[in-house]
């Protein structure tokens, strides 16, 4: 009976989609019952990334979407998040939270990402190596890794959890550009797309990594220049798609400057592993060190990558896996203290913060390593199979081992976000897209809602804030300049009895407005010229490039 079962399995890729379907499934559920809700153990960024889903679900309700800031942020003086941290992800489970809510919505968003990364993963895969096998190995492999978990629980970094999701489809693309079919250039491009809607720093290492690939194989680019033109035209629509990210994102680097330019406390040279963390980082995953917090790849993965002493065989297929391990082992040199993260060239890249997020990649090769080594060394069917199961349950184990791992260690994550505070910036965390000029949360507390004059000729007879509106009423006898409660971004409009005023930057990052006459002030963020044509050019390119891939997939393939 087993054996029939086997064998009807084996004979149909059909069949095996499905297996494998249903045990992402399951392993999902796993994973969302042993941790339980991400909000009762909320990890160090949670709050962060909770607090912009939720001022996106509030520009739905109150219609100020897509131009829009985060007003109650940092007790009311507002936070521009969605232009340095793309909200175009977000959309779909934020329409879904104006019905159930931010926290119910944001669970389910934690859980159809892991169910798309697993998919992501096995399509990859499969097309690459064309072996289901491999996909389902690679892909239970990837979306259950101990650096994935990591990130949703430990760090609750939603956006490299999103970039998890789609790196598999840059590669895909990669693939296609290289030696596939290059007239399938756009998966690049959505790809590309999708990772810098999701993260830009995973963007940039994933982006660093593909050009070492391309550099290994570009003498297949040259043998057919073609490829060289499509990959071109790929990277010229991605701008393109994501100019409703990118475009604002500049202007409001050139407008201002922000804490994260002169915060020095990430640096990746201070933030190197010493060889006893590396060290667990490769054998964590059934264990952890007591009272002390891995960043880890796991045991699990580390195991299958000496697997390759036993495959004999050679193909280009064993050489792209093998060349994929050869970075991931780079990159985990790269996170040690050894790596000279503080001299030039490797100082271009200290906005990366942590040099454990080339863990991201780590995982991605290995995973996809341990697949194909698996595949070469078990040929039998039932081999395969009890080594597949061998691999969901250890996959299972590790959702177990590390949710207790986390849940013990969390006292001490709890410590940096129980509550919004000046230390952790109103949940701000580092506060990296605040104004430069701004000291400090103190500084925000101790000043409060305070509209300060700064002449002391005007009068504040009333202030309120209705929604995203800051409504003041004055008066005046002469010129005068208010500094008033309320980061400076631009993108702001200020107005008095219906006049519109000019806006510039206080002397501490707050906005500050002229005055000349009593009457009625009104202050709201209104968006700039950039962010509403790059939205529409945004809109416009996805439009397009639908309507291209369409027809060429209802076009009958040529016999070449």
């Amino acid at each position: 009976m087993i054996d029939k079962i086997i064998d009807d399995i084996s004979i149909s890729r059909k069949n095996q989609f499905w297996l494998f379907f249903i045990i992402l499934i399951l392993l999902s559920l796993c994973m969302v019952l042993i941790y339980g809700p991400a909000y009762t153990h909320p990890g160090y960024d949670y709050y962060f990334h909770l607090k912009r889903f939720e001022a996106l679900i509030t520009a739905f309700q109150e219609g100020t979407y897509p131009n829009y800031i985060d007003h109650a942020a940092a007790l009311n003086y507002g936070y521009l998040s969605k232009v340095f941290y793309s909200d175009i992800i977000l959309l779909p489970f934020a329409a879904l939270g104006t019905i159930v809510g931010s926290y119910q919505a944001y669970e389910v968003m934690l859980f159809a990402m892991t169910i798309l990364c697993g998919l992501f993963m096995y399509w990859m895969t499969n097309t690459i190596y064309k072996s289901s096998y491999v996909a389902f190995i690679a892909s239970i492999l990837y979306t259950f890794s101990v650096y994935r978990l990591f990130d949703i629980y430990n760090r609750g970094a939603l956006g490299e959890v999103f970039a998890f999701t789609f790196i598999p489809l840059v590669f895909l693309g990669l693939y296609h550009i290289v030696k596939g079919d290059y007239r399938k250039w756009y998966i690049i491009a959505i790809g590309f797309s999708l990772l810098i809607f999701s993260h830009v720093i995973s963007t940039v290492l994933t982006f660093i990594t593909v050009v070492i690939i391309l550099l290994l194989y570009c003498k297949l680019l040259f043998k057919e220049p073609k490829r060289i033109y499509f990959l071109i035209l790929a990277g010229f629509v991605t701008l393109l798609i994501t100019a409703v990210y990118i475009y604002p994102l500049l202007e409001q680097m050139q407008a201002n400057s922000y804490r994260y330019e002169t915060n020095d406390w990430t640096l990746p040279s201070r933030a190197k592993l010493p060889f006893y963390h590396v060290f667990w980082a490769l054998i964590c995953g059934f264990f952890y060190p007591k009272n002390l917090s891995i960043v880890g790849i796991g045991i699990l993965l580390t195991s299958v990558i000496f697997l390759r002493l036993f495959v004999k065989e050679k193909s280009n297929m064993l050489r792209s896996v093998d060349t994929g391990v050869l970075i991931g082992l780079f990159y985990i040199l790269a996170s040690s203290h050894l790596f000279p993260w503080g001299r030039f060239p490797f100082t271009l890249l200290s906005f990366i913060q942590y040099p454990t997020r080339l863990y991201l990649l780590v995982t991605f090769f290995f995973a996809l390593a341990g697949g194909y080594y698996l595949s070469q060394i078990f040929k039998k069917e039932k081999a395969r199979f009890i080594v597949a199961g061998i691999v969901v349950l250890c996959s299972a184990i590790t959702l177990y081992t590390h949710s207790a791992h986390f849940k013990d260690m969390y006292v001490i994550i709890s410590e940096s976000n129980s509550e919004p505070n000046p230390s952790n910036f109103f949940y701000l965390n580092g506060a990296e897209y605040v104004p430069d000029r701004m000291e400090s949360g103190y500084h925000i507390l101790l000043r409060g809602d305070t509209i300060m004059s700064a002449k002391n000729r005007t009068k504040i007879i009333e202030a309120h804030r209705d929604k995203n509106v800051l409504k003041i009423n004055i008066e005046t006898q002469g010129l005068d300049s208010l500094e008033l409660p309320l980061l400076y971004y631009k993108g702001y409009s200020a107005e008095l009895n219906a006049e519109e005023l000019p806006i510039v930057q206080s002397h501490q990052g707050l906005i500050q407005i002229p005055v000349d006459k009593s009457g009625n002030v009104k202050v709201y963020y209104k968006g700039t010229i950039i962010q509403k044509v790059s939205y529409y050019i945004s809109i416009l390119s996805i439009f397009v490039l639908c309507i291209y891939i369409f027809r060429r997939r209802r076009r009958k393939p040529s016999k070449n």
